[in-house]
């Protein structure tokens, strides 16, 4: 029995910048006010704060705009035990903490690239303010927010508490079995909400129903999403015997989140912001990179012909067919997830782009046997467009994507010649994709759309054949 165990400290502060050219907004508790938080120079900007005095929210703010996360510690445990004296399985445990410093990297990307060091205004017509081609980019008043970006000044990093259990154990003398449960709890993972957008209704007067008057529909960053992981991984390995050796992987597993990605961008190009900043419940669903079945397997097999094998070790026959080998690849596994999507039309312009999500009348993966194709992949008659005056009811990734199926073959040989076999050529004949399986990977999920459910890219190529020849000297 042994044990592994310590404690690892990280600090990772947010950046600054050399002339304090980042931007942020400062919202109130309740989120019915908001200010910009920057401005190098105090007196080209108007209601602003310079990065180190007070916010007239958050209070007293450092140079960056957020406050470091200076808690993350990471234990780490480590445990072998084998219960038997000689032989028999080997079981092996883990834990530890894992944070997310690089989420810096992003935030501050986006901060810096925010009025009044870049300009971005989004306008939305309505009764009083009718947008033309003339005045398609009206003034706006001194006092007006531009700005499109907030995050949280006490952004904390986001972490991921992973944990494992393993037993080993040899079947036969060169076949050896692995058992894995696997497990990640992700805890304030990057949620990017929209707490201004309109409610839902009518595309007139849609500024009438934010939150916050005078104020654009932005995003904002923030921690409190979390996720949960358990995976069960069997092994099987088999180690070179009579020419032959191979590894099987099975894997099954189910992941949960409020969120998939960190930022903008999930699986697929989804975006991945809040749909309704009232009711983050609806939020909770599958991930998109959630993967119920995967095998994979990896094999060799040295054919018994030529030298130093069971048959045809010499003549003729042993210099053609003696020394070749036959090794690939195979890979299984089930789909991913995608989520069903309003298109900028369907929600009237109101809301975040590509955000908001139909309602689910019935279920997207019931199709009949034999109706599935690229054209109609799930069943699109599962949704429907909700009332105008409120959001669609469809969950997150409830429509399953296409599987894989591939399998890539190589037979080899080398040969030596020469004095002394000093000069070696090795031939090689690859095959990609042996059965020319048709792979999917995309798909149409925006409703209304002419190509709503349909496959939308290809993923692993059609069959490939290569021909390789070395020749060393």
């Amino acid at each position: 029995f042994s044990i592994n165990w310590g404690v690892r400290y990280e600090l990772v502060t947010p950046y600054v910048e050399k002339y304090n050219r980042i931007s942020n907004l400062d919202l109130n508790s309740n989120i019915t006010a908001v200010r910009p938080v920057s401005c190098a120079d105090p007196s080209a900007c108007i209601g602003v704060v310079i990065p180190g005095q007070v916010g007239p929210f958050s209070g007293s703010l450092p140079q960056s705009l957020l406050r470091a996360d200076t808690n993350n510690w990471a234990p780490r445990l480590g445990i072998a035990w084998r219960p038997l004296r000689r032989g028999g399985p080997v079981v092996r445990a883990g834990y530890g903490i894992f944070y997310n410093g690089s989420i810096y990297d992003q935030i501050y990307f986006s901060m810096v690239r925010q009025p009044p060091f870049a300009q971005a205004t989004r306008h939305v017509t309505s009764a009083t303010q009718l947008l033309t081609l003339r005045n398609g980019y009206p003034p706006q008043p001194p006092e007006a927010v531009l700005n499109t970006i907030a995050v949280d000044p006490n952004y904390a990093v986001g972490y991921a508490q992973v944990w494992n259990l393993t037993v080993e154990t040899p079947i036969l003398s060169n076949l050896l079995m692995e058992v894995t449960y696997t497990g990640t709890k992700g805890t304030h993972l990057d949620f990017l909400r929209a707490p201004n957008q309109a409610r839902p209704g009518p595309i007139i007067g849609a500024d009438l129903r934010r939150r916050i008057p005078g104020a654009p529909d932005f995003t904002f960053e923030t921690f409190g999403a979390d996720s949960i992981y358990h995976g069960l991984q069997v092994r099987l390995q088999r180690r070179m015997a009579h020419g032959l050796r191979f590894q099987f992987l099975y894997n099954y597993s189910k992941s949960i989140d409020d969120a998939s990605a960190i930022g903008l961008m999930a699986a697929g190009g989804q975006t991945g912001i809040v749909q309704d900043d009232t009711n983050f419940a609806a939020e909770r669903g599958l991930s998109s990179f959630d993967m119920r079945h995967q095998f994979r397997a990896w094999y060799r097999y040295e054919l018994p012909f030529g030298e130093r094998q069971r048959w045809l070790r010499s003549g003729w026959a042993s210099t053609v067919l003696g020394n070749w080998k036959l090794s690939g690849n195979t890979t299984i596994q089930s789909g991913t997830h995608f989520t069903a999507r309003l298109s900028g039309v369907q929600v009237h312009g109101i809301g975040s782009f590509f955000a908001q999500r139909p309602d689910q009348i019935g279920d997207p993966n019931d199709v009949p046997d034999g109706e599935r194709n690229s054209f109609h992949f799930f069943n699109t008659s599962a949704f429907a467009l909700p009332p105008q005056d409120r959001f669609g009811n469809a969950g997150r990734n409830t429509i399953v994507g296409p599987g894989l199926v591939t399998v890539n073959l190589s037979l080899g040989r080398r040969m030596r010649f020469g004095k002394d076999d000093r000069y070696r050529v090795d031939f090689r004949w690859e095959v990609g994709n042996l059965f020319n399986h048709v792979n999917f990977t995309r798909l149409e999920v925006v409703t209304g759309s002419a190509t709503f459910g349909r496959v939308a890219g290809g993923g692993i190529g059609m069959r490939t054949m290569d021909l390789v020849m070395k020749v060393y000297f």
